[in-house]
C-alpha cells in the first residue's frame, strides 16, 4: 500500500495535466518547459555522476554536453520561429467558410436539362447524317444508272456493304 496510493495519485495527476492543462498551452510554453526540463536533467545527471565527470579529461566533459547544447540551440531556433510567425504566442486558426450545397430540385433540373441537351444534339447529328446520306445516295444512284455492270453481283449502289472484297479492287 505504501507504493500503490502515491503511484495512483501520480497517475491521476498525470491524466489531469494531460487532458485539462496540456491542450490549452501553446507551443511556446512547451518549448520553454522542454528547455527547463533538459537543463534540470543535465544538472541532475552531473550531480549524480560528479566523481566520474571529475575523473574524465576536459575533452570528454565537452563531448558530454554537445547533445544538450545542440538540443537547446534547436529549441531556441524553434522558439524564435514561433515568435517571428506568431507574435502573440498563439497559433491562429483560420475560419472555415460555409459551404452551400444545391438543393435536390436544382440538381435534378440540371441533370434533366443536360440529358435533354445531349439527346437533342444526338437527334440533330442523326438528322444531318441521314440528309447527307440521302444526298450522296441520289448522286450514286444516278451514276449507277449510266454504268451497268454484268456479272453475278450486279449492285446498283456501289457503296453498299454487301460488295465482296474482290469488287473493291
Amino acid at each position: 500500500m505504501e507504493f500503490f496510493i502515491p503511484g495512483l495519485f501520480l497517475f491521476l495527476f498525470a491524466i489531469a495535466v494531460s487532458f485539462l492543462i496540456a491542450p490549452k498551452t501553446t507551443p511556446l510554453i512547451a518549448s520553454i518547459l522542454s528547455i527547463v526540463f533538459l537543463v534540470y536533467g543535465v544538472y541532475d545527471h552531473y550531480m549524480m555522476f560528479a566523481s566520474e565527470y571529475r575523473l574524465s579529461t576536459w575533452q570528454d566533459g565537452v563531448k558530454i554536453y554537445a547533445p544538450a547544447i545542440m538540443i537547446i540551440a534547436i529549441i531556441l531556433f524553434i522558439i524564435y520561429g514561433i515568435l517571428s510567425f506568431f507574435t502573440s504566442g498563439e497559433v491562429p486558426v483560420p475560419s472555415v467558410p460555409a459551404i452551400t450545397l444545391p438543393t435536390t430540385n436544382t440538381v435534378t433540373e440540371t441533370i434533366v436539362n443536360s440529358i435533354s441537351n445531349v439527346a437533342n444534339d444526338i437527334s440533330n447529328t442523326t438528322n444531318n447524317i441521314l440528309s447527307l446520306n440521302e444526298t450522296t445516295g441520289n448522286q450514286n444512284g444516278n451514276k449507277n444508272k449510266n454504268n451497268t455492270m454484268k456479272g453475278p453481283n450486279n449492285n446498283k449502289n456501289k457503296n453498299a456493304l454487301s460488295r465482296s472484297f474482290l469488287e473493291t479492287l
